[in-house]
């Protein structure tokens, strides 16, 4: 596959499964509050990576930080969506 990309690949649709799941479970107002709390740590982790970290190293952190916040927001889109058809 893309050997070097497969984990930020896997790891963004994991996340995009969990906050789905979550999105059956709860209320609308939960799932985004739990989303923004995630965004504002994955955030964090991003600023972490350039100032803190450096280099490559920070580079890959950020990356897999960037993969997480897309998959929480894809997956807290189609919970919401899930939620609206019910």
């Amino acid at each position: 596959m893309l050997d070097g990309w497969t984990p930020l690949i896997m790891l963004g649709i994991l996340f995009a499964f969990m906050m789905f799941f979550i999105g059956r479970k709860v209320s609308k107002k939960i799932l985004l509050l739990t989303s923004a709390i995630m965004s504002l740590l994955c955030f964090g982790l991003i600023l972490f990576s350039i100032y803190v970290v450096g280099g490559w190293e920070g580079m890959g952190l950020g990356f897999f930080a960037f993969s997480i916040f897309i998959g929480v927001w894809v997956g807290t889109a189609f919970g919401i969506i899930y939620q609206n058809t019910k």
